[in-house]
Order: structure tokens, then sequence, then C-alpha cells
């Protein structure tokens, strides 16, 4: 008799991102349930975690049958946070009544004389906020380059490695935002904030972003920061070439974020926490055959 293999079942098709999301909607879903008193919405939330899990799932069966489910099954994870950014930013209030700000000031009424994005302002000029606006741009193409030159590379035990990373670092973000929402210096140091930033196409395209799909909260930590640091970490590792070009971007980034006005210094130390603690999070699992090839596969 022949051995025939046995058939691969939907779940175990499914990937480290996939188990992720699945658990995420789930989780969050039974909590609004359970809150839905503090939640004007909620049927809304629901309904659009349930599309999200029925996209996921038939990216999951479709992707051994089709080039195209195959090639969204690997990157539909840029998407999908879009989703989760949002609707987290609209349940800011979920376990907390305000904005904990405050503690963020006092924190660094500490180290710095005046607040960093204040004192920013003295220095600006067109030419200085269009060459950080460069660096904030940046965020939107980091993770879509490095895991391009990955995917075109045929190094998909990288690129897996290179999105599970990205995905837990943005949910590591989400946590913290609805534990402990804050609204950013945009918002609490308005009033000091005398001085107009000005420049050229890039602080267009930023401030268009920002007000067609920026939120109100989501300050600390930075999640931009944390998954261009994820980016970053992983060029270094597998495309050095590729990380060296790509650090005086992360750097801008770091930077501008603050220069305009959207975080504090201590989100962007918060945002390379984060990053530092997914990819260390993401290193445990795949030292474990187990998870290794779910993170990897």
């Amino acid at each position: 008799m022949t051995n025939q293999s046995q058939p691969v079942s939907w779940w175990q098709r499914t990937n480290f991102v996939d188990r992720l999301y699945f658990a995420w909607f789930g989780g969050l879903g039974l909590v609004i349930l359970l809150l839905h008193h503090r939640i004007p919405a909620w049927p809304s939330f629901l309904a659009v975690h349930a599309v999200c899990l029925l996209v996921i799932a038939a990216l999951v069966a479709g992707a051994p049958r089709s080039r195209i489910w195959h090639f969204l099954h690997h990157w539909y994870p840029l998407l999908i946070f879009i989703v989760c950014f949002e609707e987290v930013a609209r349940l800011s209030f979920l376990f907390v009544d305000s904005w904990q700000d405050q503690y963020l000031l006092d924190l660094e009424a500490r180290f710095f004389a005046a607040p960093p994005t204040v004192w920013l302002g003295q220095f600006a000029t067109p030419w200085l906020t269009e060459v950080l606006e460069i660096g904030y741009f940046s965020y939107f193409l980091l993770l879509i380059m490095v895991g391009g030159v990955l995917y075109h590379r045929g190094d998909m035990p990288a690129f897996r490695r290179t999105m599970s990373t990205s995905v837990v670092s943005y949910m590591l973000c989400y946590l913290v935002f609805l534990t402990f929402p804050t609204e950013g210096p945009a918002h609490t140091l308005r009033h000091l904030h005398t001085v107009p930033l000005e420049g050229g196409p890039f602080h267009f395209l930023v401030n268009l972003i920002q007000k067609h799909g920026g939120v109100h909260g989501n300050a600390f930590p930075s999640s931009h920061v944390a998954a261009a640091v994820v980016a970053l970490i992983y060029a270094w590792r597998y495309a050095p070439r590729l990380g060296m070009a790509l650090t005086p971007l992360v750097v801008l980034l770091c930077i501008g974020a603050v220069y305009d006005r959207y975080h504090y210094v201590s989100d962007i130390a918060g945002g390379i926490v984060i990053a530092l603690l997914a990819e260390a999070i993401v290193a445990w699992l795949v030292r474990r055959p187990r998870w290794a090839r779910l993170v990897q596969s």
C-alpha cells in the first residue's frame, strides 16, 4: 500500500499572523459585547470584526488555489492594520474616562525645560519642515520596501518573520492605546504652538493624509515609529545595503514626528521599545519548532 499524505485542513493553513488577527478580533469583540454600554454604536464594531474575519478566512482558503489570493494572503496585513488603528481610536475611552497625556507631560517636564514640540518650533523653516516630512512620509513605504525585497527574493521565512513582527508591534501598540489613551501634543499643547509649519510637496502630502486618515488619539506609543523600527531591524538583518539607505529616513521620521507636533518624545521612545519587544517575542517563538513553522511559513 502506498502512503497517502493527510489532507491539510483550513486551520492548518493559517499562519501566525492569521491566528493573531483571529484572536484580536475575537477577543476585542468579546470585550465590546461585555462593555457595550460604553459604546453607543457597538453593533457596527462587531459588524466590522465579522467582515475582517470573513476576509481573512477567505484569503486562507483561497491561497492554495490562486496566485492572486496567495499574494493577497501574504500582504493583507498592510491594509487591515488601518482598520484596527481607526477602530482603536474610536474606542479610546473603552476602559478609562479621560486622556492620560498629563502623565507624559509631567515626565517630560523633568527632562526638558520646554516641551520639545515647542522648542523645535524656533528652528522651523520650510526647508527643514520638508526634509523632516520626507522622513515622516517614508513610514508609509518602509515595510513595503523591506517586505518587497524579501518577497522578490523568494525568502519567505524572512518575509513572514518581518510581517509577523510588524503585526505583533501594532497589536502591542493597540493594547496601550486602549488602556492608556493619549491625544498628543497637537491637542494638549496647541496653545503653545505659535510658530506655523510651512513646507513643500511632502508637507502637503503628510497633511493630506493626516486630514483624511489621521485619528484623534493613538499617540503613545508611536505605532509609526514602532513599525518603522521593525522594518529597519529586518532590513539590516536580511538586506544590509537597504538598511543603510533606510536608516536616515527612520531617524528623520523620529525627529519629524515630534517636530510636526504629532508626538511627544515619550511616544518615540515608546515606539522603539515596542519594536524591540515585538522582535524579542518573535525571536523567542522561532526558537520553538511548532511556533517557528507558524511564524515563518
